[in-house]
């Protein structure tokens, strides 16, 4: 295969034909990324192939070129091409290679110069991605003898987390050629490199436009796996881009932000995209963003996109990843919501604040925004409705005219206190949501001026769930106690490390020395419940905790006028009084207990086969969550 295709071409060559040709790694490229799995799986279906299929093609893969003159941009397929790259490079300089493996692999690898003949000096592979990539193959593997002089030095950058990981990933794959080839003494090399330049065969597609390149390189697969969104809207961006110097800048910044996000790259992106369309995602992000964001015109597709989204990531390090941010509370805040919030869907929203109005009442929005994230999972509102009304804050941002506008619209971050209190009075283990109010007691609690991470957390029981029979637990509460108290928010805290049953059964004093004293040092709601009750834990404490827990929790949600049912004296619980379970239920849906009628058992029925979900006919019907699930399960048998 030569350079100059006219559009777009393609065929097969085997693997000396491929090698014929020149290429270039661009910098607006991933890095090479392959690991020793990928490296031994390539070698061992090499090996596997070459005795026992020697008149056999072995079909690797496919790559993707930019013809150029004299040059190929290599855009999809260099971490197989980089691979082969460096195995010749590493049987060029192996002791136990022959003198033919030896003096074909050096033409595979490298063209020395010829001036009677015109003939350049020039490399097969070259990287042009950041990171020296350039220079530690010119100077470590170019050369025969290079890879021997410097082996003692392949084997540190291999390990090494500050080289670039290009160049990280070839030391490691040439680790694993001298591995391989010392523990199969047995493998011909001459044969072995024979057949994969002439029975390895590889599918090349080649486009003399950057255009049509980029837009195969949008729909190809490289290693197996598909291309990430955040490759596919890069490449589809750069090609907007006329200038080769501004595309390649364009590109190492790209690259710099990709490779500090890793995986949250794309979810980064998906921040962006609901920060220009304030609304709920309904198809995938690539589609979103061609047919609502660009062809809709919001943003231009190029610099502009590429300017938005560098502006948005540097507010995202500030405001979410906290770089150079001195606001030790809002920071503590940011912090506790990354580690317990039931999603991430408040991020574009704190992004959107941040960015408009800067530091201006940040902390009390970002307060908001959590107190009504979080209280709308307690008072059971799916995912869609929780996400549309964040997103309706976005919209009431960008429409405000001052922050205080948006600090003051009430009604954005309304939601039912009489259900959000009856679900924290009740049993709240096991909920979703119970590791985030956790969690915001252990925020109001904190020290804010010196962040301390909490490490391994798990919910743990004060109260056991299963005391032993001859425990004292068993002697300071009765069964009743036991059953309407274990799973309460005010038997629950937080501690630092993994449930240990058997240490989570001792005796309160026991599993207070032993449990406890060592496991709570970043927990200040915890620790506050170890230091006001340092001798017993009976009826009387565990209901003045949950008491106050309940009061700290309507302080930080800022629930004032709260009202409910007359307490109901129990003389089941000596000194303390609550609301019954059945009292609290009939003050928050009207036809708790209420026996149904054959028109509600119909409507329930066809709203049920119409798609509706729990929380929507628990409204409708005025009833709780088991209620109308036990009425479903009789109506359906």
């Amino acid at each position: 295969m030569k350079s100059g295709y006219k559009e777009i071409g393609f065929g097969k060559q085997t693997i000396a034909k491929v090698f014929e040709e020149w290429y270039t790694v661009p910098s607006y490229q991933r890095h090479y990324v392959w690991e020793s799995d990928n490296v031994n799986d390539m070698l061992e279906d090499f090996s596997a192939n070459y005795i026992e299929h020697d008149n056999e093609e072995y079909f690797l893969g496919s790559y993707i070129i930019q013809s150029k003159d004299k040059n190929n941009d290599l855009l999809d397929g260099q971490q197989r091409i980089t691979t082969l790259f460096l195995l010749f490079a590493f049987l060029r300089d192996y002791s136990k290679s022959s003198e033919d493996v030896k003096e074909n692999c050096e033409a595979l690898i490298f063209q020395k110069a010829n001036k009677i003949r015109h003939i350049e000096e020039r490399i097969r592979l070259s990287y042009e991605i950041r990171g020296n990539v350039k220079k530690f193959i010119e100077e470590y593997l170019m050369t025969p003898g290079s890879i021997t002089n410097h082996w003692s030095e392949i084997e540190k950058k291999a390990n090494d987390k500050t080289e670039s990981t290009s160049i990280q990933r070839m030391c490691n794959a040439l680790i694993c050629y001298n591995t391989f080839f010392m523990e199969h003494p047995d493998i011909n090399l001459d044969a072995f490199l024979g057949f994969i330049l002439n029975n390895v065969v590889m599918i090349y597609i080649s486009a003399d436009s950057l255009e049509d390149a980029f837009r195969l390189f949008s729909v190809m697969n490289d290693r197996g796996q598909k291309l990430s969104n955040a490759d596919i809207l890069k490449s589809s961006n750069l090609e907007k881009i006329d200038d080769d110097k501004d595309m390649n800048n364009y590109a190492r910044e790209w690259e710099n932000m990709q490779e500090d996000l890793g995986n949250d790259f794309d979810r980064f992106l998906a921040y962006v995209r609901t920060m220009l369309l304030k609304k709920r995602q309904k198809m995938n992000l690539l589609n979103e963003y061609d047919k609502q964001i660009f062809k809709a015109g919001l943003i231009k597709q190029g610099k502009e996109f590429f300017n938005y989204v560098f502006n948005v990531y540097r507010d995202y390090n500030r405001l979410i990843n906290l770089n150079d941010n001195d606001d030790v509370e809002y920071c503590t805040l940011i912090r506790i919501l990354i580690n317990c919030m039931p999603s991430t869907d408040w991020i574009p929203v704190v992004l959107s604040y941040g960015r408009k109005y800067g530091n201006n009442g940040l902390l009390t929005f970002t307060q908001k925004v959590a107190c009504k994230n979080i209280a709308d999972a307690v008072c059971g509102k799916t995912p869609s409705y929780r996400i549309d009304n964040l997103n309706n804050i976005i919209n009431l941002i960008n429409e405000s005219i001052d922050y205080q506008t948006v600090l003051n619209a009430k009604d954005y971050y309304s939601f039912n206190e009489n259900i959000f209190m009856a679900n924290i009075q009740a049993e709240v283990y096991g909920r979703r949501y119970t590791y985030a109010l956790l969690m915001m007691l252990e925020y109001k609690y904190k020290d804010k001026s010196e962040w301390k991470e909490f490490g391994t957390i798990s919910i743990e029981h004060i109260l056991p769930q299963n005391p032993k029979a001859n425990s004292k637990w068993i002697i300071d509460f009765d069964e009743e106690q036991r059953n309407y108290y274990t799973h309460r928010i005010g038997n629950l805290c937080l501690i630092g490390r993994r449930k240990n049953s058997s240490l989570g059964n001792l005796d309160y004093q026991e599993k207070l020395k032993k449990y406890f004293e060592k496991n709570i040092g970043s927990f200040a709601h915890t620790q506050k419940i170890y230091k006001t009750y340092p001798t017993e834990w009976t009826p009387a404490t565990v209901e003045e905790n949950q008491q106050r827990v309940i009061n700290d929790i309507k302080e930080i949600f800022g629930i004032k006028n709260y009202t409910s049912s007359e307490p109901v004296k129990s003389s089941t619980y000596p000194n303390s009084t609550k609301i019954s379970y059945m009292d609290q239920q009939k003050a928050i849906y009207p036809n708790a207990y209420q026996p149904w009628t054959q028109d509600d058992d119909q409507q329930l029925l066809f709203l049920y086969s119409q798609g509706k979900n729990l929380y929507e006919l628990m409204e409708i019907f005025g009833r709780n969550e088991g209620a109308i699930r036990s009425r479903i399960s009789k109506l359906t048998e």
